[in-house]
Parts: structure tokens; C-alpha cells; sequence
């Protein structure tokens, strides 16, 4: 299995309880694409550099995935279905960076 890191954005208009509905989905969507979440951060509320679909800001969640490298296609389809997601992104690593990181830190 190949190493990934993403970053979704999900509209700042959702309610509490549909955001972790769509988290816990994006879990659901990983694992069902026998892939494996190795950890999940939660960034919380932010300004976007520029502005989405009017958004000036979006709920930011950062995920360490192991997953088949093919199989990221599929899930960016399922993903731009649902329009509470803005944005996201996923880049191959070589190895998952060390926890918690900076955005979160900061956060806190």
C-alpha cells in the first residue's frame, strides 16, 4: 500500500453533526477502498487564501492514509459527488510526518 496525506475542505455553512457525518463517510470511503486511515486532525475553521465557491473560509480536516494508489481516482469521484466538500487534495508520501502537526499546534 502506498502513503498519502490529504486535506479536505468542507463548507463553512455545515452544522457540527453533518460535518463528523462526513468525516466519519470519508473513514467509511477509505476503508471500503481497502485503505486504512493511520490518523485524522481536525484544523478546524479557516481563512482560504482566496475565496470557493464564495467561501472565505472552510472546516479543514488532514488525514495519513495507506491505500492502493489506483484506487485514489475512484474516491475524488465519490468526493466532487458531495458538495459540501470544497476542496481536497492528496499527495504521496514517503513517509507520514511526525504528529501533531504545525496547523494543528497552532490551533490549540
Amino acid at each position: 500500500m502506498t502513503k498519502f496525506e490529504a486535506v479536505i475542505l468542507l463548507s463553512p455553512e455545515i452544522s457540527t453533526t453533518v460535518r463528523s457525518d462526513i468525516v466519519n463517510s470519508f473513514n467509511d470511503l477509505i476503508s471500503d477502498s481497502s485503505g486504512k486511515i493511520i490518523a485524522n486532525e481536525d484544523w478546524g475553521l479557516r481563512d482560504l487564501s482566496y475565496k470557493i465557491d464564495n467561501f472565505s473560509k472552510a472546516f479543514y480536516n488532514f488525514f495519513q492514509i495507506e491505500i492502493d494508489g489506483n484506487k485514489i481516482e475512484n474516491i475524488k469521484k465519490t468526493i466532487n459527488q458531495n458538495e459540501n466538500f470544497i476542496r481536497h487534495i492528496f499527495v504521496k508520501v514517503d513517509n507520514h510526518q511526525e504528529l501533531p502537526t504545525k496547523l494543528n499546534y497552532e490551533k490549540k
